[in-house]
């Protein structure tokens, strides 16, 4: 919004004038409203001041809100006005659009109708000379006595001004309070009025601090003016990655302000390195956390914001560290006692880990104590909890709390609010009527009832959804042409707030041993966040975003990733966007991240039909292009993986909107339709029993946010293929795959050849066993079993990879501890390898050793391409992430009894099966140490090698055509059950 103060003065005069005919006449003892003179206003402000502090240390915000409001009233002389009309004094005097015959107005939904107004420092610092002419003098004051009762009551307003401003914008974010309380009264603007005043009455470092953390939030679709005639301002200060004028360009310039009246403020320094982090700028946030921790060497914020920077920097030692001091300062700080567990576990330091009690003997069975030594869970005595039980708890207990956000929301608003929204997203249903009473009763049924929150946001997400299905219909299907449809879109209550996610993330379920629910729990928060921040973002139209056309012929798929370059997803996937068919298909790749000039990039840039560069775009345009580029079914390749842009999902650009590849798991969100997967990766028990997912009729009947303790995972429909859903692009991008086929006599000579090259030293009759991943998948129970078998085969040796390097160190000292010095001495690390190279010398390995707890998945299809046979154990039932090998290595075996039985060798079933299996392979293999047969292996891993090596170019696995093949199928099948309003899973 633009301010020019050179017209305002008459304008202000005039609103102030309405304002005060406004004014009833009371009887007065004082401008207090108190029988007190008003020169003793100082005294008085001070003493509801102290009040309203009591109640904020006591946890009563309201009444700590009212309190801070009285404060603010006498000392403004707007007592009998209201806190709203002060907020839209402040307004008034930045706003060239005022009705002055008004005040500013607030809609049903106390929200207040005018975007934020965006200033820099030095014009808020002229708020109170706007609002207060000539001086900004508070007429409160006027009465009292001296210079210094003054002042210290000018000081009083200012900071009531700053802690009622803070309430509120600690209920707008709040995960659990509702329209209830101080937030009924509050919108961004209207906190940003109260800071602004309170800056300007008292410039102070923690004021500059919080408009900092407010505008960091704020998407602001214009550029604001800075052009100011009544004194000289500076832009913001330009920062690549910041759009000049945007929230975040203003939340920068108030840090650096704030840094200029206190250059020793920890907490500055600490959001200046978060606002950094967050436009990618790792360097310059960890030097800004860097000066926090200089500045308070205990701040546990800055310590675990500085160890999540450095430990995405690699410096993983020094990012323990910092999670240790953090700890230390704060012990029950979730993300520095998360963010520790995680740390250690990626480089397998394992002491005092403990273990999760409670849980069936597949699942975290062997514990460690705090001397590193390792114990049974199930037979042990010992109740001392561990770390790992620790972050268990507190996901519980964040899981619990958010049962209760939004709460008493449709008590607030009325179920009738939400049905006149709704009414018009299913007025194509057959018994309209009959379906406004069972919404209207279940929404009565919903009130005051955990998940209340949750279930309203569904609702809404859905409708939107189904709303964009009715005008695909009346525009293209409908033979009425008079037909129309409403296409406002349906808003969230103005008071529910955004919801906070649990402190461990998706992706690191994959590694925690955690149950069914709490994995389902975890994602439905992720994706209720990032649907609540999205219908808030200013740049959402009013109005939905219309379906594209029908296909033309083509079906136009797009493709959304922040990983089409050196990245296993483009590996795995580099050649499918080239290999759809061209008469029915229409691929296009939006990249979210800059290209790193790789050939992956630059195959995937070149095949594609379409190729966007998006990595500078925002949000809002990624999501415009979607739409006028006429997608009917949008990939999201990220899931819940770094990088991601959930956020364009959210805004439901696309009809139908899928994912795979990105993210072996539920995505618990209403912007996700299909997951794409089979029945190995997801078997049928872990669906949840209602599929249709269709129209808000469904949502009612569906139970996706009841609190039950039923264990299934999977809300969305799956679209199951016929082989395994894995996409591999081996038989194109492979180093091997544009050589001659080796016969399988060279292939055995070759592999030994390049055997003696990496191991040198190795005798000719030893076993190698291996496991290329990255060392946080190992978990206590698998390194046991690897020992023993390494314990059982004398001659076998197990190869890993230095994933990071401090994890070979604790591997090493570990087995030593659990062991012995002879079998910890034939555990092997290498550096790990270009990927070309990690290919060819994956076989090398005589059996790979997956691991159970999250798989191998791209590494584990580079392991079958080099023919090496791979064992796994697909542990959990409900978690993909522990299913992908064994989908990965049946869709490599050929379908033939021969394939069959080589799946019941390498496919266990338990942790002991796992062991005998692989002892029992090892102890087969014989590999001669005279003579020409020097290499040529002799037991059951021979054959199994010989197998996977022969089917490589026959396997469904590594033919991506088919793959490709299949996936149109989806997209077609998907896309005619969305134009039928049909529901439910896929069978290819």
């Amino acid at each position: 919004m633009i301010w020019n103060p050179v017209t305002h003065k008459v304008r202000l005069q005039t609103f102030l004038a309405v304002a005060l005919m406004n004014l009833n006449p009371v009887q007065r003892f004082g401008s207090s409203g108190y029988a007190i003179p008003s020169s003793d206003n100082g005294r008085l402000l001070s003493l509801i001041h102290g009040k309203g502090n009591m109640l904020y240390a006591l946890g009563d915000n309201v009444g700590a809100a009212k309190a801070f409001e009285k404060v603010i009233l006498i000392g403004s002389a707007q007592r009998h006005l209201g806190i709203r009309s002060l907020i839209s004094l402040i307004l008034a005097v930045f706003s060239e659009q005022i009705d002055f015959n008004r005040r500013i107005t607030f809609n049903e939904n106390n929200n207040a109708v005018d975007q934020p107004i965006l200033l820099m420092p030095e014009i808020a610092l002229e708020t109170s000379k706007l609002v207060f002419p000539p001086y900004g003098n508070l007429p409160g004051l006027d009465d009292v006595p001296t210079n210094m009762a003054k002042r210290a009551g000018v000081s009083i307003v200012s900071n009531s001004l700053l802690s009622l401003a803070k309430i509120y914008q600690d209920g707008m974010s709040s995960s659990g309070a509702t329209a209830s309380g101080p937030r009924a009264t509050s919108g961004v603007q209207e906190i940003l009025a109260l800071y602004y005043l309170s800056l300007s009455l008292q410039p102070s470092p923690s004021t500059a601090n919080n408009v900092g953390i407010l505008l960091a939030s704020v998407q602001q679709p214009g550029v604001p003016r800075w052009d100011v005639q009544s004194r000289e301002t500076q832009a913001p200060p330009t920062v690549p990655g910041i759009v000049p004028g945007s929230g975040i360009a203003l939340a920068l310039a108030y840090y650096n302000y704030g840094l200029n009246l206190d250059p020793r403020h920890a907490h500055l320094y600490t959001n200046l390195g978060s606002l950094f982090k967050d436009i990618g700028q790792l360097s310059a946030a960890i030097k800004m956390y860097e000066k926090a921790v200089q500045c308070d060497g205990s701040f546990d914020i800055a310590l675990a914001n500085l160890a999540n920077a450095v430990k995405d920097q690699g410096r993983i030692r020094d990012a323990i560290d910092y999670y240790r001091r953090a700890v230390s300062a704060n012990p029950d700080f979730a993300e520095a006692v998360c963010g520790l567990a995680n740390a250690l576990n990626s480089v397998c330091n394992w002491r005092g880990r403990g273990g999760v009690r409670n849980l069936s003997a597949n699942m975290d069975r062997w514990h460690v104590d705090d001397e590193g030594m390792l114990y049974d869970g199930l037979a042990s005595a010992r109740s001392r909890p561990g770390w790992i039980e620790r972050v268990v708890h507190i996901v519980d207990k964040q899981l619990r709390d958010g049962e209760s956000w939004g709460k008493g929301i449709l008590q607030n608003v009325g179920p009738d609010y939400l049905l006149r929204q709704l009414c018009h997203s299913y007025s194509r249903l057959p018994k309209y009527n009959q379906s406004l009473i069972s919404l209207s009763r279940a929404m009565a049924d919903w009130i005051s009832k955990p998940w209340e929150g949750a279930k309203v946001v569904r609702l809404i997400e859905r409708a939107t959804k189904r709303l964009g299905w009715q005008v695909y219909c009346s525009k293209y299907l409908c033979q009425r042409p008079n037909y129309t449809v409403d296409t406002t879109r349906p808003q969230l209550p103005a008071a529910l707030a955004v919801p906070t996610a649990p402190t461990v993330l998706p992706f690191h379920t994959f590694t925690c041993p955690l149950s069914a629910k709490q994995i389902r729990k975890i994602s439905q928060r992720n994706g209720l966040r990032i649907s609540c921040s999205t219908l808030r973002a200013a740049w959402l139209p009013r109005h939905i975003y219309e379906p594209p056309a029908p296909p033309t012929p083509h079906l136009i798929i797009g493709y959304v990733s922040s990983d089409f370059n050196n990245h296993p997803l483009a590996h795995l996937m580099q050649s499918v966007f080239g290999l759809h068919d061209s008469r029915r298909f229409r691929a296009i790749c939006y990249a979210t991240t800059v290209s790193d000039g790789s050939v992956h990039r630059q195959q995937i840039e070149q095949e594609a039909p379409l190729f966007y560069d998006a990595s500078s775009w925002s949000i809002d345009r990624l999501v415009s292009q979607i739409v006028r580029d006429g997608v009917h079914v949008l990939v999201n390749l990220n899931g819940y993986t770094r990088g991601a842009k959930n956020e364009v999902f959210a805004a439901r650009p696309a009809p139908i909107q899928l994912s795979f590849m990105g993210f072996a798991g539920t995505l618990g969100a209403e912007w996700c339709d299909y997951l794409l997967a089979d029945k190995i990766a997801i078997p049928l028990q872990t669906l949840r029993p209602y599929r249709r997912n269709v129209d808000l009729i469904d949502q009612m009947a569906d139970r996706n946010n009841d609190d039950d303790e039923s264990q299934w995972v999977y809300g969305e429909n799956i679209i199951f293929t016929r082989d395994s859903f894995f996409c591999c692009d081996h038989r194109q991008s492979a180093p091997d795959a544009r050589e001659p086929q080796l016969g399988w006599e060279e292939e055995q000579r070759q592999r030994w050849a390049m055997r003696k090259e990496i191991f040198p030293d190795l005798p000719d009759d030893n076993i190698i066993l291996g496991n290329f991943n990255q060392l946080y998948k190992i978990e206590p129970t698998t390194f046991r079993t690897w020992l023993r078998i390494l314990s059982r085969i004398p001659k076998a040796v197990l190869w890993l990879l230095r994933f990071p390097d401090l994890g070979e160190t604790n591997l090493r000292e570990t087995a030593m501890s659990w062991v012995g010095v002879e079998v910890a001495s034939r555990v092997l690390f290498t550096d790990v390898a270009p990927k070309n190279q990690h290919i060819a010398r994956a076989r090398v390995c005589d059996l790979f050793l997956d691991t159970p707890e999250c798989n191998a998945h791209t590494t584990a299809a580079d392991v079958l391409w080099s023919g090496t046979p791979l064992i796994t154990f697909p542990r959990y039932e409900y978690k993909m992430c522990s299913r992908m090998a064994a989908s990965i290595l049946s869709g490599a075996l050929p379908k033939s009894a021969e394939g069959n039985r080589a799946r019941e060798d390498l496919i266990v079933q338990s942790d002991d099966d796992y062991e005998e299996r692989a002892v029992e392979l090892g102890i087969d293999l014989v590999y001669p140490r005279y003579g020409e047969s020097i290499g040529m292996g002799q037991g059951r891993l021979v054959e199994l090698r010989r197998l996977l090596y022969r089917s490589r170019w026959t396997s469904a696995l590594f033919d991506t055509r088919r793959w490709v093949r299949d996936v149109e199928e989806a997209y077609e099948v998907a896309w005619e059950r969305w134009v039928g309003g049909e529901g439910g899973d896929i069978w290819l």
